[in-house]
């Protein structure tokens, strides 16, 4: 079978990890996160690939090369302008051929089960079928409604909390026909979310939503960054690391390591790093090229080629390739030190919303996932006619029913409005137990 990653990207928000090389080879366990593909991709039945590239294409052609180091065959589409996601794929259409194939980003980690997406597309004959994800804090994400027959029916991208419907996200992995292609504008930017499931939508074209089972991660920023390879040094997700020499159970590094050093499972240090003696590293990753001085302590990190010092204290943190910390250096949890500076913590992300005022009569109900009970409210409203496009909203009766997520804490709200007061008290009674039944709990 026939797959194609899009590695264009420049990764922006990535920075300063990926200063010196396009995001897929971004280092996961002492290996490119796209090697990681690769070698998921194969053991799928993914063997013939094309790779979309952009950014540095250099970085990934001479490292992969024609892909027979890693079992498969492999060859390039270099963008002279950015295409867009759709845009780049388009570009393959030669390498597709008449075949259907699967599209992968160069840029998040997984362990999907991809022949299972392969089968569902084959099973159902749509034009595309997309992988889905329960993804508890979906904000970020494009999120997906579907039907019971998993058919989508509404797109919402990045939501803020109040307009979130499900908690199923798309990851940019797709099984698609080649006849798709046509659709897509040559030479022109094109984008998969943006541009061409809308005009499939328009055209009444069926699109398939299948829940994956197993890891998905979109490494965009230093914080997914480092949860990303936390998850990964914990078996959450399932990859294998570059050093293969196990000290110990839950320990991965080579030998010859100063025997004063402490090792704490799980961590890996990876040929072509340096320890120090009486060193202590615990639930951390050292990639070759790092050094780790003596007396420093390093947990829950990624030492990414940085040097550092003697009597450090490494906490939470990412240090880059050419980074060096001077001894006694002490970092503060979410701190990224990039070559040349130490750095502070960086500003929060996002903001949380203020709580949306109620003009009707409210009910409150907590859960322990409001996206996911978003979901379940909305497979049920779908076929009473609910509207998508702002948290969940149908008319009831002489009543309108608003049902969406609250920003700042784990709850979801029931507003009726119109209407007479009994009527609006019963509406709220109805849709509070219908969330009940789905595990939420009424305090207001």
């Amino acid at each position: 079978m026939k797959a194609i990653i899009m590695a264009g990207g420049k990764g922006t928000r990535l920075r300063p990890i990926c200063d010196l090389m396009p995001k897929p080879m971004t280092e996961l366990l002492g290996k490119p996160l796209m090697e990681h593909l690769t070698e998921l991709l194969k053991l799928n039945g993914f063997q013939e690939l094309c790779v979309t590239l952009g950014h540095k294409p250099e970085c990934i052609t001479r490292y992969f090369g024609d892909g027979s180091r890693f079992g498969v065959s492999m060859q390039y589409k270099v963008e002279k302008k950015p295409l867009g996601t759709a845009g780049g794929v388009r570009a393959c259409k030669e390498f597709v051929g008449d075949a259907d194939f699967l599209v992968i980003s160069g840029d998040a980690a997984c362990d999907f089960d991809l022949s299972f997406l392969a089968e569902e597309h084959k099973r159902n004959g749509a034009l595309v079928t997309m992988a889905l994800y329960p993804h508890s804090e979906p904000l970020p994400y494009g999120t997906v409604l579907t039907d019971r027959n998993g058919r989508v029916i509404s797109f919402i991208e990045k939501p803020c909390w109040e307009r979130v419907v499900t908690d199923l996200v798309n990851t940019g992995i797709y099984m698609i026909s080649p006849k798709v292609l046509d659709l897509i504008l040559p030479d022109a930017p094109f984008d998969f979310a943006r541009d061409l499931f809308p005009l499939m939508a328009k055209k009444g074209l069926e699109i398939i939503g299948i829940p994956m089972q197993g890891y998905w991660c979109d490494i965009g920023n230093s914080k997914s960054y480092l949860r990303c390879c936390l998850d990964a040094l914990e078996g959450k997700l399932k990859i294998s690391p570059a050093q293969q020499n196990s000290l110990s159970p839950g320990v991965y590094a080579p030998r010859g390591l100063p025997t004063s050093a402490r090792l704490i499972p799980p961590c890996i240090v990876c040929d072509g790093a340096l320890v120090g003696h009486d060193a202590v590293i615990g639930k951390s990753i050292i990639h070759s090229g790092s050094r780790v001085g003596a007396y420093s302590r390093v947990v829950n990190s990624v030492i990414d080629g940085g040097n550092i010092g003697e009597a450090c204290v490494i906490s939470g943190s990412v240090v880059c390739r050419g980074a060096v910390l001077y001894p006694d250096t002490v970092t503060a949890s979410g701190d990224v030190i990039a070559a040349g500076c130490t750095g502070s913590p960086p500003a929060p992300e996002s903001k949380l919303s203020a709580r949306r005022g109620a003009t009707g009569l409210c009910r409150e109900i907590s859960c322990e996932n409001r996206a996911r009970l978003m979901r379940e409210m909305s497979c049920v409203l779908w076929e009473a006619g609910a509207d998508f496009t702002d948290g969940i909203t149908l008319v009831d009766g002489r009543c309108k029913v608003r049902i969406s997520p609250l920003a700042e804490e784990s709850s979801i709200s029931v507003e009726a409005i119109g209407g007479r007061e009994n009527e609006r008290l019963q509406i709220c009674k109805k849709y509070s137990e219908l969330a009940e039944k789905f595990g939420g709990k009424s305090i207001l």
